[in-house]
């Protein structure tokens, strides 16, 4: 994510733009993939992407919307919606993990990761990611963030197999 991306998320969440409307903002765009090329595209005229704007995005994000036309910077979309869930969770005590797993854990464990990382990182609520991969053999891998615990099985080998050729 680019500097610029992440200061455009961040006047996105200092507007007061409600989260609903953000994803709803971001429900359209990823309804057709032609919708940003043509916002992007330098041959098609601001007033025509304003218009296009006006007629399918609600109100609270059309001037915002706007000047990303007018800049050329709508590919940015993805990593400024990133960057504004990160502001608003920061502002609402939100912590967002992602749990990677082989055997879907059952509410009870899913329970206790949510309150272990609401007491390590001081946060009061966790939203949380979960993928199956099978790939990880056994185990599961936690990211919050730039930190990755890694407990899985396949993990594991790729440790054990680094100090074995490292000797």
């Amino acid at each position: 994510m680019t500097q610029v991306a992440n200061n455009y998320g961040i006047v996105l969440y200092e507007l007061g733009v409600e989260k609903d409307t953000v994803e709803t903002m971001m429900d359209i765009f990823s309804q057709t993939e032609e919708l940003p090329k043509m916002l992007q595209n330098p041959v098609i005229s601001k007033e025509v992407k304003h218009r296009i704007v006006d007629d399918i995005f609600p109100e609270a994000v059309r001037n915002f919307l706007k000047v990303l036309c007018d800049r050329q910077e709508v590919d940015m979309i993805g990593d400024i919606y990133n960057a504004y869930v990160r502001a608003y969770n920061e502002q609402h005590g939100i912590l967002s993990a992602e749990l990677t797993y082989v055997m879907e854990p059952d509410d009870e464990q899913v329970g206790q990761m949510k309150d272990y990382l609401k007491s390590k990182y001081g946060k009061e609520q966790v939203e949380l990611a979960m993928h199956k991969d099978p790939a990880l053999i056994g185990g599961f891998v936690l990211r919050v963030g730039d930190m990755e615990q890694d407990c899985s099985m396949k993990g594991r080998l790729e440790r054990l197999e680094k100090r074995l050729t490292w000797r």
